[in-house]
């Protein structure tokens, strides 16, 4: 059965994708949109493949996006100052360094939880997903408190992103905004007692490379747009696909660290971001075809996800999945169990997202927290719509209402 490109654009698609992506699979593992002027790749190990080969599949394309708005940031770089670059603003953000932000996401997701309306109906993405994100990032920065001055500035640049010129002016007037008010915190940044992430990348130096302020500010717009947007929809759709399945529900609220598990779950069954693009940087031959040099390719995790030589029922969601890393995120993609594969929420390889434990850390003791100071939760309303795709790469619930059941 041959594919037409409308499909893609279609109501129908953006709400029940999956027989899509079977039939891109099965029939077309690699098609050529033609309203899009986009190759599609929708196979694991073709997506895996494009994820790990910077050489033939550029990351040039956030230059018409993110570099639009905040500026040009490493992700759009595949040279070596990417590298540096990532040296630079990452360790904050992994391993032990990391640990010391987790009081902070406590405190954060605690504040927004004391303010859910009493004996009401809670909107979980109004209410927490929207907000716990972008108060974590304004406190890394060392603007505590401060996260309701940032929100819209951050919506407009997420719209500026790939909107209509009305809203890309949006976009970078937020973005002018934003830099002027962060721009004192470049000042004194050598100060030993300053250990807000500002000053700390700031300062930092790798092999003699060390940031302009024009690259901090960049990257700083990058974290509330990349760090705030995925987490909060990831978070939401976690909490539908949990809410949704009665025993994975009873399962969490025996045991509250399995929601590390529904978090690894959800980036495989609904990820928040379910595609990205790159650049051929020379002609390639798959399945037989030519894509040109300079063409435009998309990998579409959210149809490699669904691969049924990867994942066993892949339409199901199961917390305790015997093929899937269930684990902290591997920036390889390989894991110690070969029957286990990682999901491709985060990317794979040298673009690995920077902040994927700082993302599971906001899900995982944000949703802890609900439940133990809000007690047993449950869908206001049982036919609440699920994910749904949204703009080009997102999918996600809209509104997820909440009621709780007193412990």
């Amino acid at each position: 059965m041959s594919l037409n490109s409308d499909v893609l654009y279609s109501s129908e698609y953006r709400e029940n994708p999956e027989p899509v992506w079977e039939q891109m699979r099965d029939e077309h593992p690699l098609f050529y949109d033609e309203v899009g002027k986009i190759w599609w790749l929708t196979r694991y190990q073709d997506v895996l493949t494009v994820f790990s080969d910077h050489d033939t599949f550029s990351s040039s394309t956030y230059e018409l996006t993110t570099g639009q708005v905040v500026g040009p940031t490493l992700i759009s770089r595949d040279d070596y100052g990417h590298v540096v670059r990532r040296s630079i603003v990452a360790p904050d953000f992994v391993g032990k360094r990391m640990k010391s932000y987790l009081s902070m996401i406590e405190d954060c997701s605690r504040r927004l939880i004391e303010k859910f309306p009493e004996n009401e109906e809670v909107a979980l993405v109004r209410d927490f997903s929207s907000l716990l994100p972008v108060d974590v990032i304004s406190s890394i920065l060392g603007m505590v408190g401060e996260g309701h001055l940032f929100r819209q500035w951050v919506t407009d640049m997420i719209m500026g992103l790939s909107g209509s010129p009305a809203s890309r002016e949006r976009g970078l007037d937020a973005n002018t905004a934003f830099c002027k008010h962060i721009t004192p915190l470049l000042v004194d940044v050598d100060d030993p007692n300053r250990t807000d992430h500002i000053a700390k990348i700031a300062r930092a130096e790798v092999d003699g490379h060390r940031l302009t302020e024009k690259e901090i500010t960049a990257f700083c717009g990058l974290l509330f747009i990349a760090g705030g947007e995925t987490t909060d929809k990831a978070i939401a759709n976690m909490w539908w696909n949990v809410l949704t399945h009665p025993e994975a529900l009873k399962n969490i609220q025996d045991d509250p660290k399995l929601w590390s598990n529904a978090f690894s779950e959800t980036m495989r069954r609904t990820p928040p971001v379910i595609s990205e693009d790159r650049f051929t940087t020379l002609p390639i031959e798959l399945y037989g075809i030519e894509i040109p040099k300079g063409a435009r390719v998309r990998v579409c995790m959210g149809a490699a996800h669904h691969d049924p030589t990867v994942f066993r029922s892949p339409n199901e969601f199961d917390i305790f999945r015997s093929d899937l890393h269930l684990e902290k995120e591997l920036r390889s993609g390989n894991s110690k169990d070969p029957q286990r594969s990682g999901h491709l929420g985060f990317g794979q390889g040298k673009h690995f997202c920077i902040g994927y434990e700082l993302a599971r850390a906001e899900a995982v003791i944000g949703s802890q927290l609900i439940v133990e100071q809000c007690g047993s939760p449950r869908l206001a309303t049982p036919d609440q719509r699920g994910p749904i795709i949204q703009g080009n790469s997102f999918m996600a619930v809209t509104e997820l209402g909440l009621q709780f059941k007193p412990k």
